[in-house]
């Protein structure tokens, strides 16, 4: 049977997003959509149309996604993956400090988020309509781990450890675009906004005075509100992963498209997971992170403790929503 990818239509998250209600004038609100990342992306914001900012903003989504994607064959990613592992390759200092981060990240997470994991899980993506033989993840288990990378920031330079190494940064490179974009906002004089990327948001400012709203949808079912979160002032990240959302079919089977670093199969059971932060690149690690160690009670208090973000997971085929303690 043939191997089939999905990504769905369902989102996680919805936000109230009027500036104003009940008053006599409403302040102006731009909306700009537009296609990236293999996503919807938009950005709504307070004020006058500012064409400048608008076109900053896609233009830099672009640049990250030509400089970061796995699946480009000019990126940096793809450069690092054919040829890190021969010699040291040098890549931007922005480039070389995200992977430094990511890295700090996988730390901080324990090893359940690591860009290495890419080095088994390719498997699954070049299988065929085959699930990968045990044997040949093992094999492939040996180039997985931080300590595969030579990271040298003075330089700007990166050794992989041997040819079989693959890094992937789509764990955290929609919140660092995320990031960046907030950024050109602020420079613009833009402070109230929402930068949404395929469900991965940056939400800054406020509605007339008044708090953003976020909710949480069922993904099996869009009318149904999970729960709602009032945002403080300042920003805040909200970054979504799981299941629910991207998932291929293999011989029948349905696989998530988190795959553990430390097993190299996909992960089981993690329908949805919602992390609130203040930074959308760690906040997407931290999602990302929690996925695969949903099932490990005491390393998700600690990736919410070292991200310090707030975690609300669904489960298998359990529609209540969990709200996770320290």
């Amino acid at each position: 049977m043939e191997k089939t990818w999905f990504l769905t239509a369902l989102s996680v998250l919805f936000i109230i997003i009027y500036f104003c209600c009940g008053c006599t004038k409403k302040p102006e609100v731009q909306n700009i959509t537009f296609s990236g990342m293999g996503t919807i992306l938009s950005v709504i914001y307070a004020g006058e149309r500012n064409e400048a900012a608008e076109n900053a903003v896609k233009k830099d989504a672009e640049t990250v996604e030509n400089e970061l994607s796995y699946y480009k064959e000019s990126s940096f990613v793809s450069i690092l993956n054919r040829e890190a592992h021969a010699k040291e390759t040098a890549v931007p200092p922005h480039v070389c400090g995200l992977i430094e981060k990511s890295l700090e990240y996988g730390k901080m997470s324990g090893g359940f988020f690591d860009i290495t994991y890419k080095s088994t899980g390719a498997l699954w993506e070049s299988s065929g309509n085959k699930i990968p033989d045990d044997k040949i993840i093992d094999e492939k288990q040996r180039f997985v781990g931080e300590d595969k990378l030579n990271v040298n920031c003075s330089e700007n330079k990166i050794k992989f450890a041997g040819d079989g190494v693959k890094i992937d940064l789509g764990g955290v490179a929609k919140g660092y675009a995320i990031d960046r974009a907030g950024e050109i906002l602020k420079k613009y004089g833009i402070e109230n906004f929402i930068v949404n990327y395929g469900g991965d948001m940056l939400i800054c400012g406020n509605k007339a005075g008044k708090p953003w709203t976020v909710g949480i949808r069922n993904p099996a079912n869009q009318s149904e509100i999970l729960k709602k979160i009032e945002l403080s002032s300042g920003c805040t990240a909200v970054a979504t992963s799981g299941d629910y959302e991207r998932f291929f079919v293999i011989e029948g089977q349905t696989f998530s498209h988190i795959v553990n670093p430390k097993t190299g199969h996909p992960v089981k059971g993690a329908k949805s997971v919602t992390a609130i932060g203040k930074n959308a690149a760690s906040t997407d690690a931290a999602a990302t992170a929690v996925s695969v160690a949903l099932h490990e009670k005491e390393a998700v208090k600690k990736i919410m403790e070292f991200f310090n973000v707030k975690i609300y997971t669904l489960d298998g085929d359990d529609s209540v929503l969990t709200e996770w303690q320290l």
